[in-house]
């Protein structure tokens, strides 16, 4: 007797997702795709064994989802068979090889995803000459970026083993995306997020969204799908000497100072009265943090900065918001969103800036005994007017920024970056400095809703 899977509602994140989806210009905008430059020959044998190793240990990447008179059910199947793939493209000039990866990756990440059937994720060993990148290609509904990073630690260590020809073994069973979305539920009904909730609809009562001022005017509201692209960034080893001491001195986050670069930065651009969105882990428990999951959440942090104030005044403040954004991180966006007066709702439909600290998230990254390098993403399609993105690795601070190519031209993007590296470098420099006594070239702007 076949046993049927098990059938819960999705968790709001989720849900949410699957409903902008719905409209969104590009469905592709929310497919994560990691290309993973290899430093060593792979065995494919061993990979795409490994990769169906590690699908049999994480139930999320045996998820579908079942739309239901407007609600969204999350299935996951006891077992799911899949198939890594070996590309080998006939590329006779080898000088053409960076161009023809970064064509596959890109094809690769807008190939549909069926979030009726699955599976979610995909895996793929492309092979030029003696050159070799891995292309993972997840849709966010299931994963987040802390969860790309486990699943790849797991990926790593089981090809490890096969290709030693052991069988993987794990010291411990993988925490279950299944019980997690459970445990939100009862959190829920239990009304465990009122306190949480009463934060937030105070934090943003009448809150207006800001974003960078566009370069043109598309004739429509921006939207979740827009056309758009990645650019890469490298911080001076001087923002990042800055940024280290500045947060040392307050005894603040690495990711709160660069908040307050940023916040500087928008209001020495135009606006003193700030709100940008923050992405947090959202991972407080070993549990939450061993999970491959949507676990990460959205959430808004409000400033106003004065021209009086000084660089220290503004970090502190960062800092201070920073820690009452972790303690009421683990309400979803979309809860906190139908808990807000109707005004505010209606200016919160899509949150224009967003920065998202990874922390080091590439650094050591392996295939086993292979070195891995994460290359620049494949993205056509953007979540936002800018969605900021940064990690730590061996060099310093790198960003990759996902942004809207009909509103912004890229030296837009790398200005504001600029900007932010010139005040990460004050901050080291004099950090009692008055804001107003900063000049940057990024212009801000009051965001539509």
């Amino acid at each position: 007797m076949t046993t049927r899977p098990p059938v819960i509602p999705a968790t709001a994140q989720q849900a949410a997702r699957w409903r902008t989806l719905q409209s969104a210009r590009d469905s592709s905008v929310y497919h994560i795709t990691w290309r993973l430059g290899c430093a060593g020959h792979v065995d494919f044998d061993a990979l795409a064994a490994a990769w169906q190793t590690v699908t049999d240990r994480h139930d999320s990447l045996r998820s579908r989802f079942v739309a239901r008179d407007g609600e969204l059910d999350l299935v996951i199947e006891p077992a799911v068979d899949v198939a890594a793939r070996l590309i080998e493209p006939d590329v006779p000039d080898v000088g053409q090889a960076a161009q023809e990866f970064w064509r596959i990756a890109a094809e690769l990440h807008t190939q549909e995803f069926h979030l009726d059937t699955g599976p979610m994720a995909r895996l793929a060993l492309v092979r030029i000459g003696e050159q070799e990148e891995l292309i993972l290609t997840i849709h966010h509904i299931v994963v987040d970026g802390w969860g790309m990073t486990v699943l790849l630690d797991d990926l790593s260590a089981a090809y490890a083993s096969l290709v030693r020809g052991e069988k993987p073994v794990f010291t411990d069973d993988a925490p279950s995306f299944h019980s997690y979305a459970e445990r939100l539920r009862s959190q829920e009904e239990q009304g465990r997020w009122r306190r949480s909730l009463d934060h937030w609809r105070t934090a943003l009562d009448g809150v207006v969204l800001t974003t960078v001022a566009h370069d043109r005017e598309p004739g429509r509201p921006t939207a979740v799908g827009d056309p758009g692209k990645t650019v890469r960034y490298r911080f001076t080893a001087q923002a990042g000497s800055g940024r280290a001491a500045l947060a040392q001195e307050l005894g603040a986050t690495l990711s709160s100072v660069m908040l307050a670069a940023w916040q500087i930065v928008l209001a020495r651009g135009g606006e003193r009265e700030l709100t940008v969105g923050v992405h947090s882990m959202n991972r407080s428990t070993r549990s939450e943090q061993a999970l491959v999951g949507f676990v990460s959440n959205s959430c808004l942090v409000r400033a106003t900065v004065d021209d009086h104030a000084s660089i220290r005044a503004v970090a502190t403040a960062a800092r201070d918001a920073t820690w009452n954004l972790l303690a009421h991180q683990g309400v979803p966006f979309p809860v906190v969103h139908a808990a807000l007066a109707q005004e505010t709702r209606s200016r919160l439909t899509n949150v224009k800036l967003t920065l998202n600290y990874l922390g080091p998230i590439a650094q050591d990254m392996t295939l086993g005994d292979i070195g891995l390098t994460m290359l620049q993403a494949p993205n056509r399609a953007a979540r936002a007017d800018m969605f900021v993105s940064y990690w730590d690795d061996s060099d310093g601070i790198l960003a990759e920024i996902e942004y809207n190519t009909e509103v912004y031209e890229e030296e837009t993007v790398l200005r504001m970056m600029r900007d932010m590296d010139d005040v990460l470098i004050l901050a080291a420099a004099d950090v009692d400095r008055p804001v107003g006594a900063v000049q940057v070239l990024t212009r801000s702007a009051p965001a539509a809703g």
